[in-house]
C-alpha cells in the first residue's frame, strides 16, 4: 500500500449519521457479547458476521466486491465507537480491515476472492507478521519461504502474538523469501490455517481475551504460488501507518468509556455527605482526563483526514506517530484516573474499571512501541537517532 497505490475513498457519509449507526451497532452487537467472550477467552464468531452484515468489514474495499469504499475517517469512527463498548472486540475489526486491504490492493484475483469472502462474513482473517525475536524489528523476520521444484512455497518458522491466529480461516503471513535481499526479500502469503504443518498455540494473556492471541508454528507448510501476494516490507510499513491511526481511534474510544464511567461514579458515590466528584482532587483528575480525550480526538481525526487526502505517507508520518503515541500514553492516564476514582471498590470485580485499566496496558506495545513512534518523530525533526 504505497503512496501511489493506497486507496483514496470514493464514497463519503455524513459523520454524525455514520457515528450514530456505529454506536447503535456497538450497543446491539458488541455490548451483549464481550463479557462472556472475555470470561471464556473466546472470539464470538457471530460478532464477525454481524460486523459483515453492518458493512464494517472491508470499509476501504471497493463496492465491486461488497466493500463500502469509505475512508480512514469512517474507519476511525467505527473503531472509536466499538471500542467505546469494548476495545478487544474492536481490534478484531481492525485486523479484518488491514488484512483485507492487503489482499485486495496487492493481490491477484485469487486473493481478491478471499477478500470478498471476508467482506461477506465467510472468511475470518488474521495478520501474521510479529515473531518471538522480531516484534518492532520487522525487517528481521525469520520465518522463511523457499520455492520447491514443483513451484510451491515451503514455509517454516514461528510467529507470535497473532491476534485471532487460532480462529482465522486464512492468515496473511509475512515471510523471508530471499535473505540476501534484506527487507526487499520479504513477501506476504495467504495461508490457510488448516494447512498441514501449521499449528496455532494459544498464548495466555491478561488482555485482549475476546480476541485471543497465538503462536503460529509452521513446519514445512506448503503454499501454492498463486497464494503469494505482490506485497512485502514497504506495503506492511504503509499498512502499519494506517493501522496506527486505527489504534489511536481504538484507545480514544476506550478513554471515552472510562471517562463516562468515572463521571457517573463520581456523581453517584457519596462520602462525607456529598458526591466524591465534589472533591477538588477527583474533579481536577477527571477534568485532566477530558483534556487528554479532546487532544487525542483532534490528533486522530486530523491524521485520518490527511490520510484520506491522498498526501504521500512520508508527509504524514509525523501526524501518524504523534496521534498514535499520544493516544496510547493518554489511555493509561485516563484509565488509571478512573480506577483511582473507584477507590477500593475499583479493585474488585463488582466494578468494571479494573478491567478497563488492564485492557489499556496493551496500548504501548501495539503496532509499534512508544520508542518506535518517538524515533519516527525525531527523524522527522531532522534528528537521526539510529
Amino acid at each position: 500500500m504505497t503512496s501511489a497505490t493506497r486507496p483514496v475513498p470514493r464514497n463519503s457519509v455524513e459523520e454524525p449519521v455514520f457515528r450514530d449507526m456505529c454506536r447503535r451497532f456497538a450497543a446491539a452487537e458488541a455490548e451483549p457479547r464481550w463479557e462472556q467472550a472475555d470470561r471464556e477467552r473466546a472470539f464470538p464468531r457471530d460478532f464477525f458476521r454481524a460486523c459483515s452484515a453492518a458493512g464494517l468489514i472491508g470499509i476501504s474495499a471497493p463496492e465491486a466486491i461488497g466493500g463500502t469504499d469509505l475512508g480512514c475517517v469512517e474507519e476511525a469512527v467505527c473503531m472509536e465507537e466499538v471500542a467505546r463498548v469494548n476495545p478487544n472486540l474492536a481490534v478484531s475489526i481492525l485486523v479484518q480491515n488491514v488484512a483485507n486491504a492487503l489482499l485486495y490492493f496487492h493481490g491477484s484475483d485469487v486473493h481478491r476472492e478471499i477478500a470478498q469472502r471476508n467482506i461477506t462474513g465467510e472468511c475470518l482473517l488474521a495478520i501474521a507478521v510479529t515473531e518471538p525475536e522480531a516484534g518492532n524489528d520487522v525487517q528481521n523476520v525469520r520465518v522463511s519461504a523457499r520455492r520447491d521444484p514443483g513451484g510451491d512455497w515451503i514455509i517454516d518458522g514461528i510467529k507470535a502474538f497473532i491476534t485471532l491466529g487460532g480462529e482465522a480461516d486464512v492468515l496473511v503471513l509475512l515471510a523471508q523469501t530471499d535473505r540476501s535481499q534484506g527487507r526487499r526479500g520479504m513477501q506476504f502469503f495467504a495461508v490457510d490455517r488448516a494447512s498441514p504443518g501449521l499449528q496455532a498455540v494459544p498464548i495466555d494473556t491478561y488482555v485482549n481475551r475476546p480476541a485471543p492471541t497465538y503462536r503460529i508454528m509452521l513446519d514445512q507448510v506448503r503454499v501454492p504460488e498463486e497464494r503469494r501476494l505482490a506485497a512485502g516490507f514497504s506495503e506492511i510499513m504503509a499498512g502499519f501507518n494506517r493501522e496506527r491511526i486505527m489504534v489511536a481511534a481504538r484507545w480514544l474510544g476506550h478513554m471515552r468509556h472510562a471517562q463516562e464511567w468515572a463521571l457517573s461514579y463520581a456523581r453517584e458515590r457519596h462520602q462525607f455527605g456529598r458526591p466524591i466528584g465534589a472533591n477538588q482532587s477527583i474533579a481536577f483528575m477527571l477534568a485532566q482526563n477530558q483534556v487528554d480525550i479532546e487532544a487525542a480526538h483532534h490528533l486522530t481525526y486530523h491524521t485520518a483526514q490527511r490520510w484520506d487526502s491522498g498526501a504521500p505517507i512520508r508527509d504524514i508520518i509525523m501526524d501518524v506517530s504523534t496521534a498514535k503515541l499520544f493516544a496510547t500514553q493518554a489511555v493509561l492516564r485516563v484509565t488509571q484516573n478512573a480506577l483511582h476514582a473507584g477507590g477500593g471498590w475499583g479493585l474488585t470485580s463488582e466494578l468494571p474499571v479494573m478491567r478497563m485499566a488492564m485492557d489499556a496496558l496493551v496500548a504501548p506495545v501495539t503496532v509499534g512501541s512508544y520508542e518506535i513512534q518517538l524515533r519516527a518523530i525525531a527523524r522527522q525533526l531532522g534528528l537521526p537517532c539510529d
